[in-house]
């Protein structure tokens, strides 16, 4: 009888220190996000594209945006709305914003982590070459 709750107690043991450890590692990971969000800035601005090259301008400044996976999908969402390749389109992201490595360009580039809203521009002021 002393066996079998010796044996009993050890299980549940090992099967509570498995479920605690389980919901240490949740925690963890929501953290981790919690900590990567909080380093990541969200901006709310105009977005302009062309070809291979897209920028993103708010009131006080340009930047220039990295073309990762991220930029790629938000160029595939404002083509769906307009497919003029210099139509302006209102965003907000949650970006990461760097200093630009290359010479001659924008001091400062925006890597594109996540969006949040895409919408046609409220003032198609964007950049136009027959006005």
């Amino acid at each position: 009888m002393k066996k079998c709750l010796f044996i009993i107690s050890i299980f549940s043991l090992i099967l509570g220190s498995c479920k605690s450890d389980s919901k240490t590692s949740d925690s963890d990971e929501k953290l981790v996000e919690t900590e990567s969000d909080l380093e990541l800035n969200t901006v709310s601005g105009e977005f302009i594209y062309s070809d291979s090259v897209a920028v993103f301008k708010n009131k006080e400044i340009i930047y220039g945006v990295v073309m990762n996976s991220r930029a790629k999908d938000l160029v595939a969402q404002v083509k769906e709305i307009n497919s003029d390749p210099f139509a302006s389109f209102d965003v907000t992201l949650k970006v990461d914003i760097k200093e630009n490595p290359q010479k001659d360009a924008w001091p400062q580039v925006i890597d594109i982590q996540n969006i949040i809203n895409v919408k046609p521009s409220s003032n198609d002021d964007g950049l136009r070459l027959d006005k």
